[in-house]
């Protein structure tokens, strides 16, 4: 009997090992091959001669990514509007830098200051129009002092461009508006539709700009088979065994919820506290949630994300990813490990205002605080309530969602089957050479959330290599942009209007 079994189990663990090394040999890689010669026959656009104006083309290019950087275009928490000088300012400025732009395509205003720009394709295809999207509204300054150049000042150096909007997103903006102006110059004419979209407002939840957009053009019937927005981007050195860069398109982005925990008990003095306190019920509530945190799960676009790596790791990595169904439970633990991987795979929580008291020796009567949910695809706002209601199990704090926030549900999953996606990773091979292209999800919210129901696909991805220090400037000191990743964005969205033309 025993015998039996030990050839039983023998004969299982047999039959697993086959069927898991089957899975490793069908893990194929899912990179488009591009030909060296397609590489290497880039567009020439700044071999354009701006003899008239007594610059290089490329001088000019940087010429106006500085200028735009100049604009205090700043959302502000509590009034976007306080300085609407700068945005009008900033709008002239666009005109003036674009001038075939501004003339040739269709101009709307929505909210006095996000544009809308629409260029008619000039045959009558089967294809849906594209949206391109991006802001001019920047974030505030918290320390000038830490800044080497002035955040406004659009200074340029040998390498660099400084200012804030560099990174976030002045870049994309500017460069998306260069690679039209010269596709215009060029006689180049779209086979579908194209519109851009620029925010006022994104940093401040998009309600005003791209919210309005979107609600306009859906009343119209337009419906995008692709939008393309800011997002990931060309990671260098931050995916663990993988010695090649990593261009990750967001195929989709987590929800937004920030709660207020309110507790209300009896006040009194402090030399005689009571055994609840509100301040104390608060911290004990904070805690809880902190250490009882939503389920990890793998979801699809960090299933796809797997997917798309994986192939192109070391042997043992692709033995554990091809089998992930089988190893589900490993990879979660690893991944929690690290705030950025944990982030992937769970809805994370953050406590970012607390407020309670008003003088040393008294108990306050309220206490409040602001907790904030990032969203993973299979959790959304009502579960998350309920979790911080059941965990905190107090009746003396309320709970509460911030309705003037940024709320918004886990996006959906764009298809990375697509030919849309297909042409932006062939448009990525084409520009960046030797790189590896990824789905994966934004951690992050942007303005294309307010597209969703007039999109096909939304895919969130920003042409440009960083470093992870190099994020660390994204709403933080010293932003800038190298000039070569300058050039190299504009070459991007030439390449991708072609491709998205001719495909």
């Amino acid at each position: 009997m025993v015998k039996k079994f030990i050839i039983f189990i023998s004969f299982g663990l047999s039959v697993l090992a086959i069927w898991m090394l089957w899975n490793m040999s069908t893990f194929y890689s899912k990179q488009i091959l591009i030909s060296n010669s397609s590489i290497s026959n880039n567009i020439n656009f700044l071999s354009e001669d701006n003899s008239l104006s007594g610059i290089t083309k490329k001088e000019k290019l940087i010429l106006n990514l500085s200028e735009s950087l100049k604009y205090k275009t700043i959302s502000y928490q509590d009034s976007i509007f306080s300085e609407p000088i700068h945005f009008l300012s900033f709008h002239k400025f666009l005109e003036r830098a674009y001038p075939k732009v501004f003339s040739q395509l269709e101009k709307r205003i929505y909210s006095n200051y996000s544009i809308l720009l629409k260029w008619k394709g000039v045959n009558n295809t089967p294809h849906n129009p594209i949206l391109f999207m991006a802001h001019m509204d920047v974030v505030p300054i918290e320390n000038y002092e830490q800044w080497k150049n002035p955040p406004f000042s659009g200074n340029i150096d040998n390498d660099y461009i400084w200012g804030r909007g560099a990174l976030d997103d002045k870049s994309s903006l500017i460069a998306i508006l260069e690679s039209i102006e010269h596709l215009l110059n060029s006689g180049f004419s779209p086979n579908r539709d194209i519109y851009l979209a620029i925010g006022h407002d994104e940093e401040n939840s998009g309600i005003r700009g791209n919210a309005v957009i979107a609600d306009s053009l859906a009343s119209e019937g337009v419906y995008f088979d692709m939008v393309i927005d800011e997002g990931s981007v060309i990671t260098d050195g931050m995916i663990p065994n993988l010695d090649k860069p990593v261009a990750i398109v967001g195929v989709a982005e987590k929800g937004y919820a920030s709660f207020e925990l309110l507790c209300n008990h009896e006040s009194g003095h402090s030399s005689m506290p009571n055994n609840k306190t509100t301040i104390g019920m608060l911290a004990k509530a904070i805690v809880a949630l902190e250490k009882n945190k939503m389920p990890a799960e793998l979801t699809d676009p960090v299933i796809s994300f797997f997917d798309f790596i994986g192939p192109e790791m070391r042997i043992q990595d692709r033995f554990f990813l091809s089998n992930s169904s089988f190893f589900t439970s490993s990879i979660l633990s690893n991944l929690d490990t690290d705030p950025i991987t944990s982030a992937m795979v769970r809805t994370t929580i953050a406590p970012t205002i607390i407020n309670g008291g008003f003088k040393s020796n008294i108990l306050p009567s309220t206490a409040s605080a602001v907790i904030n949910y990032r969203i993973r695809q299979g959790d959304n706002i009502d579960e998350v309530k309920k979790h911080i209601i059941s965990t905190i199990n107090n009746d003396l704090i309320s709970v509460s969602q911030l309705k003037n926030d940024l709320s918004a549900e886990p996006s959906k999953v764009s298809s990375t089957k697509s030919p849309e996606f297909h042409t932006i990773h062939k448009t990525i091979k084409e520009v960046f050479g030797d790189v590896i292209v990824s789905p994966g999800m934004i951690l992050a919210t942007t303005d294309s959330r307010h597209y969703q129901n007039i999109a096909k696909n939304i895919y969130r991805f920003m042409p440009i290599q960083l470093s992870s220090n190099d994020l660390s400037m994204i709403h933080g000191a010293n932003e800038k942009i190298s000039i070569e990743s300058y050039i190299k964005m504009i070459e991007f969205y030439i390449h991708l209007i072609q491709n998205i033309h001719a495909s």
